[in-house]
């Protein structure tokens, strides 16, 4: 496969081009109704803060990710007062895109419906056909930076976590249904747990569950292991462009249990077996506390430049630096990883960087099918050099294309 160089290649990853052509959304944040062309090549949407810019964004995630990269309430994500519902109406919702790929028209959709409450619920389509969730995934890649990512480096496990879970059931099939499965096993447990403390159930009744779960977890530790080693191969590059005085960067997958070096090297059986061992030490803790303390559910990812870590000591220029590495690093692992390219989403990532190191950025999208880059900034548009570039413009909910091509 093709494999991005600074000085000569401007094509990256797979042989599969993929873009959005068409997003439509109803009653989705603060869009009524909308119905937009987006071309191949770069497009800027450009307006105030505040108008939907990120929103757009959002969507395109959501269609590949089967989740909002900026929350975990799918009920945000709908439009407040739509339908003209009084207090705990039913609201319905959707974004839907017609993407572009080499095989032919794909058509992915997620409809959603909630009451007012944080929670809502999602329904899944490809071509018309209703998918689960983990069939859906990656239909659609996408790699997204957003300005919320400096919580990557410096907040806390739970923000990398989601971060490797989303990155890697876009590489691996396999991956969501196997963190679906976990979770479900998880609750069983700590339901469990607490029923043993209030002594209305026996210790001995873990057995069942500490397999099950240690046999889970494995697979899911070695996919992420596998998934940041690659990472931290691509990541270490591009950082060096970015930062070119600060020492490299490395990305390191930290178990929440010490397990040798079984979880490093990717080994699901081995990693199973040192998970059991480790649940079953744990066990009268784990009582006590009422959860489960050891598993894929309380691992991390260490971020580290020049051996020290990002989160500790890094200043906010090196936090973004690192992020934005990563979010490069992972374009390209997706790239390579199905064929496919994924479609680079932006999200005012560069208001904060100087001259070079912005148009270093740019310079780096420049190998994807498709760039959408959000922006309060309008002459952004001009700093893609001579690269065909679209403008669209985006105003309390409405979003318009500026270049000649608009329609």
């Amino acid at each position: 496969m093709l494999k991005y160089h600074p000085d000569k290649s401007r094509h990256i990853g797979g042989d599969g081009l993929i873009r959005v052509r068409r997003l439509r959304l109803i009653n989705f944040r603060n869009y009524q109704a909308l119905d937009l062309r987006l071309d191949g090549g770069a497009t800027v949407v450009e307006g105030a803060n505040g108008q939907g810019k990120t929103n757009l964004l959002e969507a395109i995630c959501l269609l590949s990710v089967g989740r909002s990269p900026r929350t975990s309430a799918d009920g945000e994500m709908l439009m407040r007062g739509a339908d003209g519902g009084g207090a705990g109406a039913t609201v319905r919702a959707q974004a839907a895109a017609e993407v572009e790929t080499a095989r032919g028209l794909l058509r992915v959709q997620v409809d959603l419906s909630g009451d007012g409450t944080a929670r809502a619920r999602k329904a899944f389509s490809v071509n018309g056909a209703r998918r689960k969730s983990a069939d859906f995934v990656g239909a659609l890649k996408s790699a997204m930076f957003a300005a919320e990512d400096l919580r990557l480096t410096d907040g806390p496990p739970s923000v990398r976590r989601r971060y490797m879970d989303i990155l890697v059931s876009q590489m691996e099939r396999a991956y969501l249904r196997d963190a679906q499965d976990y979770r479900k096993l998880l609750a069983q447990r700590n339901h469990l747990l607490k029923a043993i403390r209030r002594r209305a159930s026996a210790p001995a009744e873990l057995d069942f569950w500490d397999g099950r779960m240690a046999s889970l977890g494995a697979r899911i530790m070695a996919a992420r292991a596998r998934a940041v080693k690659r990472l931290n191969d691509a990541a270490r590059p591009i950082h060096a462009r970015l930062a070119e005085s600060d020492g490299g960067i490395s990305l390191s997958y930290a178990p929440s249990a010490q397990l040798g070096e079984t979880a490093d090297d990717g080994g699901a059986a081995e990693t199973a077996a040192a998970l059991l061992d480790a649940m079953r030490r744990g066990r009268r803790d784990d009582i006590a506390a009422g959860f489960c303390r050891i598993g894929p559910h309380r691992d991390d990812l260490d971020v580290s430049i020049g051996g020290m870590s990002v989160g500790a000591y890094a200043s906010r220029g090196q936090s973004r630096a690192a992020a934005l590495a990563m979010r490069l690093g992972e374009a390209q692992l997706l790239a390579d990883a199905g064929g496919d390219q994924p479609v680079i989403l932006l999200d005012d990532v560069v208001s904060e960087l100087d001259p070079e190191r912005r148009r270093r950025v740019l310079d780096m999208t420049e190998g994807y099918e498709q760039t959408i880059v959000a922006t309060a900034e309008p002459d952004l548009a001009a700093e893609f050099g001579g690269r065909e570039t679209g403008r669209v413009r985006v105003e309390s909910g409405s979003a318009a294309r500026l270049d000649a091509g608009g329609g």
